[in-house]
Protein backbone atom coordinates (compact mmCIF):
# COMPACT_ATOMS: atom_id res chain seq x y z
CA UNK A 1 0.00 0.00 0.00
CA UNK A 2 1.41 3.48 -0.83
CA UNK A 3 2.56 5.53 2.14
CA UNK A 4 0.34 8.51 1.34
CA UNK A 5 -2.90 6.49 1.48
CA UNK A 6 -5.01 6.64 4.78
CA UNK A 7 -6.16 3.20 5.90
CA UNK A 8 -9.96 3.04 5.52
CA UNK A 9 -10.36 0.76 8.53
CA UNK A 10 -11.04 3.53 11.12
CA UNK A 11 -13.77 5.49 9.25
CA UNK A 12 -15.36 2.20 8.25
CA UNK A 13 -15.49 1.05 11.90
CA UNK A 14 -17.08 4.37 12.95
CA UNK A 15 -19.70 3.96 10.26
CA UNK A 16 -20.51 0.48 11.56
CA UNK A 17 -20.93 1.78 15.11
CA UNK A 18 -23.43 4.50 14.11
CA UNK A 19 -26.29 2.18 13.06
CA UNK A 20 -25.78 0.11 16.20
CA UNK A 21 -25.99 3.23 18.37
CA UNK A 22 -29.09 4.39 16.52
CA UNK A 23 -30.77 1.03 17.04
CA UNK A 24 -29.92 1.19 20.75
CA UNK A 25 -31.51 4.64 21.03
CA UNK A 26 -34.64 3.43 19.25
CA UNK A 27 -34.85 0.51 21.70
CA UNK A 28 -34.62 2.87 24.68
CA UNK A 29 -37.32 5.12 23.21
CA UNK A 30 -39.65 2.15 22.73
CA UNK A 31 -39.05 0.94 26.30
CA UNK A 32 -39.77 4.42 27.70
CA UNK A 33 -42.99 4.64 25.68
CA UNK A 34 -44.08 1.21 26.95
CA UNK A 35 -43.40 2.18 30.56
CA UNK A 36 -45.27 5.42 30.08
CA UNK A 37 -48.33 3.64 28.73
CA UNK A 38 -48.36 1.04 31.54
CA UNK A 39 -48.02 3.57 34.37
CA UNK A 40 -50.50 6.07 32.96
CA UNK A 41 -53.46 4.14 31.57
CA UNK A 42 -56.40 5.99 30.04
CA UNK A 43 -59.17 6.87 32.51
CA UNK A 44 -61.26 3.80 33.38
CA UNK A 45 -64.99 3.84 32.74
CA UNK A 46 -65.78 0.71 34.74
CA UNK A 47 -64.62 1.48 38.30
CA UNK A 48 -66.43 4.56 39.60
CA UNK A 49 -69.34 4.32 37.17
CA UNK A 50 -70.13 0.75 38.27
CA UNK A 51 -70.19 1.85 41.90
CA UNK A 52 -72.47 4.77 41.09
CA UNK A 53 -74.81 2.57 39.06
CA UNK A 54 -75.07 0.04 41.89
CA UNK A 55 -75.79 2.74 44.44
CA UNK A 56 -78.40 4.29 42.18
CA UNK A 57 -80.08 0.92 41.69
CA UNK A 58 -80.19 0.34 45.45
CA UNK A 59 -81.71 3.77 45.97
CA UNK A 60 -84.22 3.20 43.22
CA UNK A 61 -85.39 -0.16 44.52
CA UNK A 62 -85.41 0.85 48.19
CA UNK A 63 -88.95 1.51 49.38
CA UNK A 64 -90.55 0.27 46.17
CA UNK A 65 -93.63 -1.90 46.62
CA UNK A 66 -93.31 -5.62 46.14
CA UNK A 67 -96.08 -6.16 43.63
CA UNK A 68 -98.48 -8.96 44.37
CA UNK A 69 -97.46 -9.75 47.95
CA UNK A 70 -101.12 -10.57 48.58
CA UNK A 71 -103.45 -12.10 46.00
CA UNK A 72 -106.97 -13.49 46.16
CA UNK A 73 -107.48 -17.16 45.33
CA UNK A 74 -110.19 -19.81 45.58
CA UNK A 75 -109.93 -22.21 48.53
CA UNK A 76 -112.71 -24.81 48.50
CA UNK A 77 -115.74 -24.11 50.66
CA UNK A 78 -114.25 -20.80 51.82
CA UNK A 79 -114.51 -19.31 48.35
CA UNK A 80 -112.06 -16.59 47.37
CA UNK A 81 -109.70 -15.67 50.20
CA UNK A 82 -106.38 -13.89 50.63
CA UNK A 83 -103.25 -15.88 49.80
CA UNK A 84 -99.50 -15.21 49.93
CA UNK A 85 -98.41 -14.65 46.35
CA UNK A 86 -100.15 -15.73 43.19
CA UNK A 87 -100.22 -19.43 44.13
CA UNK A 88 -98.99 -19.25 47.68
CA UNK A 89 -100.26 -20.39 51.04
CA UNK A 90 -103.44 -19.28 52.75
CA UNK A 91 -103.32 -16.13 54.85
CA UNK A 92 -105.02 -15.73 58.22
CA UNK A 93 -105.88 -13.06 60.73
CA UNK A 94 -105.68 -13.33 64.51
CA UNK A 95 -108.70 -11.88 66.27
CA UNK A 96 -106.82 -10.60 69.37
CA UNK A 97 -104.90 -8.29 66.99
CA UNK A 98 -108.05 -6.54 65.82
CA UNK A 99 -106.85 -3.77 63.56
CA UNK A 100 -103.92 -2.85 65.75
CA UNK A 101 -100.33 -4.07 66.10
CA UNK A 102 -99.58 -7.78 66.12
CA UNK A 103 -99.88 -9.59 69.42
CA UNK A 104 -98.43 -12.85 68.08
CA UNK A 105 -94.80 -13.42 69.12
CA UNK A 106 -92.56 -16.24 70.32
CA UNK A 107 -94.15 -19.69 69.97
CA UNK A 108 -97.21 -18.06 68.42
CA UNK A 109 -95.15 -16.51 65.61
CA UNK A 110 -93.38 -19.86 65.06
CA UNK A 111 -96.71 -21.59 64.46
CA UNK A 112 -98.18 -18.58 62.66
CA UNK A 113 -95.35 -16.85 60.74
CA UNK A 114 -96.25 -13.21 60.10
CA UNK A 115 -96.37 -12.09 56.48
CA UNK A 116 -93.62 -9.47 56.25
CA UNK A 117 -92.21 -7.39 53.42
CA UNK A 118 -88.53 -7.33 52.33
CA UNK A 119 -86.21 -4.96 54.16
CA UNK A 120 -86.43 -1.46 52.72
CA UNK A 121 -89.95 -1.96 51.38
CA UNK A 122 -92.51 0.41 52.80
CA UNK A 123 -95.44 0.07 50.40
CA UNK A 124 -97.42 -3.05 49.55
CA UNK A 125 -99.15 -3.47 46.20
CA UNK A 126 -102.22 -5.69 45.98
CA UNK A 127 -102.32 -8.58 43.55
CA UNK A 128 -105.28 -9.66 41.45
CA UNK A 129 -108.55 -9.82 43.35
CA UNK A 130 -107.43 -7.68 46.30
CA UNK A 131 -109.18 -4.29 46.56
CA UNK A 132 -106.91 -1.32 46.02
CA UNK A 133 -105.95 0.56 49.15
CA UNK A 134 -106.73 -2.30 51.56
CA UNK A 135 -103.12 -3.40 52.19
CA UNK A 136 -100.70 -1.72 54.54
CA UNK A 137 -97.99 -2.53 57.07
CA UNK A 138 -97.53 -2.45 60.82
CA UNK A 139 -94.18 -2.47 62.61
CA UNK A 140 -93.33 -5.53 64.69
CA UNK A 141 -91.14 -5.36 67.80
CA UNK A 142 -88.11 -6.58 65.81
CA UNK A 143 -88.51 -3.71 63.37
CA UNK A 144 -89.86 -5.77 60.47
CA UNK A 145 -93.00 -4.63 58.68
CA UNK A 146 -95.94 -7.01 58.75
CA UNK A 147 -98.51 -6.81 55.98
CA UNK A 148 -102.02 -5.83 57.02
CA UNK A 149 -105.39 -6.06 55.29
CA UNK A 150 -107.74 -3.28 56.31
CA UNK A 151 -105.59 -2.91 59.40
CA UNK A 152 -105.59 -6.63 60.31
CA UNK A 153 -102.07 -8.18 60.48
CA UNK A 154 -101.76 -11.21 58.19
CA UNK A 155 -100.14 -14.58 58.94
CA UNK A 156 -99.40 -17.95 57.35
CA UNK A 157 -99.91 -21.24 59.24
CA UNK A 158 -97.13 -23.77 59.80
CA UNK A 159 -99.76 -26.53 59.85
CA UNK A 160 -100.65 -25.96 56.20
CA UNK A 161 -98.61 -28.64 54.43
CA UNK A 162 -99.66 -27.54 50.93
CA UNK A 163 -100.24 -24.07 49.44
CA UNK A 164 -103.98 -24.70 49.11
CA UNK A 165 -104.48 -26.02 52.66
CA UNK A 166 -106.69 -24.13 55.10
CA UNK A 167 -105.96 -26.10 58.29
CA UNK A 168 -105.65 -22.89 60.31
CA UNK A 169 -109.28 -21.92 59.84
CA UNK A 170 -111.00 -21.68 63.24
CA UNK A 171 -108.00 -22.83 65.30
CA UNK A 172 -108.56 -21.90 68.97
CA UNK A 173 -111.51 -19.86 67.82
CA UNK A 174 -109.16 -16.99 67.00
CA UNK A 175 -107.60 -17.75 63.60
CA UNK A 176 -109.54 -17.24 60.40
CA UNK A 177 -109.03 -17.02 56.66
CA UNK A 178 -109.70 -13.58 55.19
CA UNK A 179 -112.04 -12.87 52.32
CA UNK A 180 -111.42 -9.79 50.14
CA UNK A 181 -114.85 -8.50 51.18
CA UNK A 182 -114.00 -8.72 54.90
CA UNK A 183 -114.44 -5.49 56.84
CA UNK A 184 -113.84 -4.50 60.44
CA UNK A 185 -115.27 -1.73 62.56
CA UNK A 186 -111.85 -1.00 64.06
CA UNK A 187 -113.29 -1.33 67.58
CA UNK A 188 -111.09 -4.22 68.69
CA UNK A 189 -110.92 -7.98 69.07
CA UNK A 190 -114.45 -8.57 70.38
CA UNK A 191 -116.18 -7.11 67.35
CA UNK A 192 -113.71 -8.85 65.03
CA UNK A 193 -114.32 -12.22 66.68
CA UNK A 194 -118.08 -11.84 66.48
CA UNK A 195 -117.88 -10.86 62.83
CA UNK A 196 -115.62 -13.82 62.11
CA UNK A 197 -118.03 -16.38 63.61
CA UNK A 198 -121.04 -14.83 61.93
CA UNK A 199 -119.46 -14.55 58.50
CA UNK A 200 -117.18 -17.58 58.53
CA UNK A 201 -113.85 -15.80 58.06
Amino acid sequence: MPADRVPPSEPSAARRRRPAAALALIGVAVAVAACSSSTSPPPSTTGPSTTVTTAAAATTTSGVATAGVVFAGARGTYGVILIDGQNGPTLYRYTPDGTGPSTCYGACATAWPPLTVPAGTTVVTAGAGVPTGTLGTVTRTDGTLQVTFRGMPLYRYAGDSTPTATNGQGVEGTWFVVQPSATTSGSGATTTTTTAHASGY
